[in-house]
C-alpha cells in the first residue's frame, strides 16, 4: 500500500515536470511564430496549503485557469486521501 502511494507521488512529480516542459516548448513555438518581438505575458501561481488554494494572477483570464487547476488539484488530493484511508482500513 505504501509503495502504491510512493509510486503515485513520483508519477505526479513527473507529470508536473512534463507539464512545465510542454508549456515552455509551446511558448517558445508561439513566440517564434509571432516573430518573437511582441509577446503578451501572463503569469500566476497557485499555492496549495492543505486543501486550500491561494491564487495569484496577473489578469482575470489567468485567474480562471489557475482556479480550475486548483479545483483539479483539490479533487486529486481528496481522492488520494480517501483512497489511502480505504486501503489502510
Amino acid at each position: 500500500m505504501a509503495q502504491d502511494m510512493v509510486l503515485i507521488g513520483i508519477l505526479l512529480i513527473i507529470a508536473g515536470f512534463a507539464t512545465i516542459a510542454v508549456t515552455l516548448l509551446l511558448e517558445l513555438l508561439r513566440s517564434l511564430k509571432k516573430g518573437g518581438t511582441e509577446v503578451e505575458k501572463h503569469g500566476g501561481a497557485v499555492v496549495m496549503i492543505g486543501p486550500i488554494p491561494i491564487i495569484m494572477a496577473s489578469d482575470p483570464r489567468m485567474a480562471r485557469v489557475l482556479l480550475m487547476l486548483a479545483i483539479i488539484l483539490t479533487v486529486v488530493l481528496v481522492v488520494l486521501t480517501i483512497f489511502s484511508f480505504i486501503r489502510v482500513g
